[in-house]
């Protein structure tokens, strides 16, 4: 019996489990393949130069996950929510959770935690930790938990040098 799935919007019949499987990994390979090299060339037409001279661009390279190339393949995943989340803290460096909610038009802390999650496992997905994009401290004031959120260093450091986050986000909501 075939087995027909659908994968970017095209149909495919297979004729076993197996063959399915291996036809849906060599697409996922092939698209992973194919936003690599657009990324690299987004980084190639900023920087201009071969990839070796783009990468020293980077210092510290050992010391951070951060290349151009990783940076916008990261930012590239992450819904819209998401990128003002993180365009907010690479603005304000340090934003309190009522300010993040505000900026983000989420009305509680469990909607400002999907955002939030929603950074983390697009981070897991290229192996990031989510503590090189933000980190957060909880504070108890007149019994009210309240939260900052801050876009840690090495997150700043790249966004400034591939000049993100552009003008579309701007601190006018």
């Amino acid at each position: 019996m075939a087995i027909r799935f659908k994968y970017g919007g095209v149909s495919y019949t297979a004729d076993t489990p197996q063959e399915a499987a291996d036809t849906m990994a060599l697409l996922k390979e092939r698209e992973a393949d194919i936003a690599h090299k657009r990324a690299q060339s987004r980084v190639l037409a900023k920087f201009g130069g071969p990839m070796e001279q783009i990468k020293a661009f980077v210092s510290g390279e050992a010391e951070t996950p951060w290349t151009p190339e990783v940076f916008l393949s990261f930012i590239d995943r992450l819904g819209g929510a998401q990128q003002t989340a993180l365009a907010a803290l690479v603005k304000g460096r340090r934003v309190p959770d009522d300010e993040l909610r505000k900026t983000l038009k989420v009305s509680g802390n469990q909607a400002l935690a999907g955002v939030l999650s929603g950074i983390s496992k697009q981070a897991a997905a290229l192996n990031i930790d989510a503590r090189d994009i933000f980190t957060f401290e909880n504070l108890r004031s007149a019994g009210k938990r309240r939260s900052t959120y801050a876009a840690s260093d090495k997150f700043l450091e790249i966004a400034s040098r591939m000049d993100w986050p552009g003008p579309q986000y701007s601190s006018k909501n």
